[in-house]
């Protein structure tokens, strides 16, 4: 017997066209089985998770960042929230971009939803939450679970390679800081370039458009879904790099501003926090027990600073910078997941 499916427009996604049904349809089917006071509770959890995560992050640095915290100024704490802010909306526009290559077209509003509220989840120990969001509300806005896990997927592959990119820029002071054997983050620099000599080879070869798009194809039939029906191309993927290039080079100005305030960096101080920013940034993906990569990120970005710093206190003022640009990140984080999701309550207003 036939079945004859709906299809319905969101806001976020071009509709798919009735000449070419689309089969990932039936999952989305399937899951509106499930009882909405479950998925209620479900959302709840998560919801009280997250909010608990941000609080315990907050609380259990202040004692350490205080000191540091009062001393700078508001214009350039406000600034760095500014600059981190305007990160994630890159980050967010490197998401879409790859979303486009993927043969889906999302509108910003949607796509600023499904990265700056989804980020959230990293505030949950363990760092597949917050993709794992990304993907709920990339299908809440009409993108099917595989192309936004796809999405998320390509986005976070290319991400790592630009960010190992501007790494290079910090990678004499940091192996600098690793030979040195009276610092006590010695160690976990050490373990930081280890990862990223892992990751430069894989991200070189997994950016060559031919190759990824041979991994995507791979990704679709193990979760049996319909094939690509065309190559990611090298500008797609060069709009993705370019993204996130642009994305991790404003966190590294979010840090110099805040290193500012307390020393004169300068330009070699600024090209020093976008390398380190970044490297920092990915090797905290791989703290999977620790929420957003608490520790592992600010061993690395100490490293990096504490030779400017070495007048204003060394290593307790570059720990402060550094847990200072972790509240600095939580603020904007919930700014923009707010303004977010207020963009996208509007345009689905408009849209109804």
């Amino acid at each position: 017997m036939e079945t004859v499916a709906k299809t319905a427009t969101r806001p976020g996604a071009e509709p798919v066209p009735p000449s070419r049904p689309d089969p990932e349809a039936a999952p989305a089917a399937a899951s509106r089985g499930l009882p909405r006071w479950v998925s209620l509770a479900i959302r709840l959890v998560v919801i009280a998770a997250i909010v608990a995560g941000i609080a315990w992050s907050i609380v259990s640095q202040w004692p350490k960042v205080r000191e540091t915290w009062l001393g700078l100024a508001w214009e350039s704490v406000a600034l760095s929230v500014l600059f981190a802010l305007a990160g994630m909306f890159a980050n967010s526009m490197a998401w879409r971009a790859a979303a486009r290559d993927l043969e889906h077209r999302i509108s910003v509003p949607a796509a600023l939803q499904i990265c700056m509220v989804g980020q959230l989840g990293k505030y949950i120990p363990g760092s597949v939450w917050a993709y794992v969001l990304q993907v709920e509300l990339g299908k809440r806005a009409g993108l099917p679970r595989a192309r936004a896990f796809l999405a998320t997927l390509v986005s976070l592959g290319l991400t790592v390679a630009a960010a190992l990119a501007l790494g290079l820029l910090s990678l004499p002071q940091l192996l600098s800081a690793a030979e040195s054997t009276d610092s006590d983050y010695a160690g976990s620099v050490k373990v930081a370039l280890i990862i990223v000599a892992v990751l430069v080879p894989i991200a070189i070869i997994c950016s060559i458009p031919a190759v990824l798009t041979r991994l995507v194809q791979l990704v679709l039939k193990v979760l049996r879904r319909p094939p690509l029906q065309h190559s990611l191309t090298f500008p797609g993927v060069g709009r993705v790099i370019g993204w996130s290039a642009l994305g991790y080079t404003l966190f590294g100005v979010h840090l110099w501003l805040l290193t500012n305030a307390q020393a004169a960096p300068g330009a070699k101080g600024l090209l020093l926090c976008v390398g380190a920013f970044a490297i920092a940034m990915i090797v905290g993906m791989f703290a999977f027990l620790s929420p957003s990569g608490l520790g592992v990120r600010e061993a690395v970005l100490v490293a990096a600073m504490a030779p400017f710093l070495a007048d204003a206190g060394g290593v307790g003022a570059a720990m402060g910078i550094a847990v200072a640009s972790r509240l600095v990140f939580t603020a904007a984080d919930l700014l923009g997941a707010g303004a977010a999701a207020l963009a996208a309550k509007r345009t689905l207003a408009k849209t109804a």
